[in-house]
């Protein structure tokens, strides 16, 4: 995790929106992003990691009340520069920690969200740990959750698999000095989600590359 904190601290941090904001993935991600929360019926959002607050234009729209988690100091100064910018009283509907992700609590939010955001971060941990976050974020007593993830597709066939597979190893092999990435089989991140009782309510592909399909998930449960 200390590779990918220094990832996002410094310069990188400041530079992180300028650097994305004009990719396809990006824009894709925005409306899928917006056309999800239009449908939400939450009041409250627990987004981790919050990053440099790219959601902050929506959220404030929609009046939420916004808890934002991020390990990086360089990432959150960002967003609070965001949020200062914001009328006064938007402002006072943010909250921001700098936490790890791993060590979130329920009993650390006396106001439970009804939302949980979690994007542009499962790509950058393993399976394992994924299931943890999912594990950790499932205990709040929100219904609705937006996760991002990077997959390779459960209708994927042995060879395609392969393919994804290959493509991913080489990635890593070529930039040895950046944090890894990692893909995960979509089968397995399902099952992880039903088990907490999650529902696919909306999935929308925001990117699709020769190791790994990116989707945006829905999900709802009772």
């Amino acid at each position: 995790m200390d590779k990918l904190l220094e990832a996002y601290s410094g310069d990188r941090a400041r530079d992180y929106d300028s650097r994305r904001s004009k990719s396809s993935r990006w824009k894709a991600e925005i409306a899928a992003f917006e056309s999800m929360l239009s449908k939400s019926k939450a009041t409250s959002v627990l987004d981790c990691p919050f990053g440099t607050g790219r959601w902050i234009t929506q959220y404030a729209e929609h009046d939420l009340n916004v808890i934002g988690v991020d390990l990086s100091a360089g990432m959150l100064e960002e967003a609070e520069a965001k949020i200062a910018a914001l009328p006064e009283a938007k402002q006072e509907r943010f909250s921001l920690k700098e936490k790890s992700i791993f060590d979130l609590s329920p009993t650390d939010f006396p106001d439970q969200p009804n939302l949980i955001v979690c994007v542009r971060f499962l790509n950058w941990i393993s399976a394992s740990e994924v299931e943890k976050v999912l594990d950790l974020l499932s205990a709040f007593q929100a219904k609705e959750m937006i996760v991002g993830a990077s997959v390779v597709p459960k209708k994927s066939g042995p060879l395609a698999r392969f393919w994804y597979w290959i493509s991913l190893k080489l990635i890593n092999f070529r930039h040895p000095n950046r944090p890894a990435q990692y893909v995960h089989d979509e089968g397995g991140f399902l099952n992880v989600l039903n088990s907490h009782g999650w529902r696919i309510a909306d999935q929308v592909q925001t990117m699709k590359r020769n190791a790994r399909v990116n989707y945006l998930y829905h999900c709802i449960r009772d």
